[in-house]
């Protein structure tokens, strides 16, 4: 008589598949978590950068820089005052401008001041990206 062929898994080969997948996903999930606020902080440069561009305009332009902030689906004075939108709509940041020395009508900073952007995600509050820029 023939012995019956066997089909399928042993419960330790199950097991040790498990552990691998275990294994693998223990040291992917913090490399993927480290790509996530790396590729944030990137963005939120790059939009700082372009803000800052379009302020030094408004400087030479006007003679003042431009308090305000860009909150997706809220309040966007930057983008009435300054003419600044994020390029993507999938970016999930805020941007709050502020002047560092005021005296001037609200929403407008002095020549002279100094201002600062400040970006946050709506995911991750704690890693804003906050950069000040003088005249």
């Amino acid at each position: 008589m023939r012995a019956p062929i066997q089909r399928g898994f042993s419960l330790i080969e199950l097991m040790v598949a498990l552990a691998i997948v275990g294994i693998v996903s223990a040291i992917a999930l913090p490399l993927y978590s480290d790509y996530q606020v790396t590729a944030r902080a990137g963005v939120a440069q790059s939009n700082i950068q372009s803000i800052h561009l379009l302020q030094r305009d408004r400087r030479r332009e006007f003679g003042e820089y431009v308090e305000g902030s860009y909150v997706p689906g809220g309040v966007a004075t930057l983008s009435s005052m300054l003419g600044w939108d994020p390029r993507t709509s999938a970016d999930r940041m805020s941007y709050v401008v502020t002047c560092t020395t005021d005296g001037v009508k609200a929403g407008e900073c002095a020549r002279s001041s100094a201002y600062t952007v400040i970006a946050t995600h709506i995911d991750a509050p704690s890693e804003a990206v906050t950069m000040t820029f003088a005249p």
